[in-house]
């Protein structure tokens, strides 16, 4: 069996940044992570470590923790541009899907994608401005990106930034290592 102390956790894009994971094994029954400042700790149960997948344990666990900042970044931005501008949607959705950064649909709902959370806030702010936008505008017409422009200008700048650095998002797998 491999121990903790043999991986090689890889890099954790956040936010922009990008974090250490480092995992270590502690007597309680539950595992958390906690974020202090470029490193994404991963307090492993004592419980969690001992089973023959741990390691597949520990990438759900920084998956799930990824996840649920995701869920929360996306809710908060909605709700903070809902004040501002003043739309009405009927729901969010965090999905896993490899084509699309969001989606809304005609039911006025809301789908983002978990992989977002690895950009900078600014480019997730975009992708949620451009979402909320379609609730005005179901298409990508001149009056859609008018207001785009308005609720984000220059955001042209964030929309390059997905397409350059987009696929590596899309691509991203934390697969864990053997220390060689």
């Amino acid at each position: 069996m491999t121990r903790l102390s043999e991986l090689e956790l890889p890099i954790v894009p956040f936010r922009g940044r990008l974090l250490q994971a480092r995992a270590i094994v502690t007597p309680f029954s539950h595992t958390r992570i906690t974020l202090r400042g470029d490193l994404l700790q991963l307090a492993m149960s004592s419980i969690d470590a001992c089973q023959e997948s741990f390691t597949e344990q520990i990438t759900e666990h920084v998956c799930g923790w990824l996840r649920s900042h995701a869920r929360r970044a996306f809710c908060e931005d909605v709700e903070i541009q809902k004040a501002r501008h003043g739309f009405t949607y009927q729901s969010i959705s965090i999905k896993d899907t490899r084509s699309r950064w969001g989606s809304c649909s005609a039911r006025n709902n809301l789908n983002f994608n978990w992989r977002l959370i690895m950009a900078p806030d600014d480019v997730l702010s975009y992708v949620v401005t451009h979402e909320t936008a379609h609730l005005s505008h179901l298409d990508h017409s001149e009056n859609f990106w008018k207001l785009v422009a308005e609720r984000c200008p220059g955001y042209l700048h964030q929309k390059n930034w997905l397409r350059k650095n987009g696929a590596s998002l899309m691509n991203w797998n934390f697969v864990i290592q053997t220390a060689r």
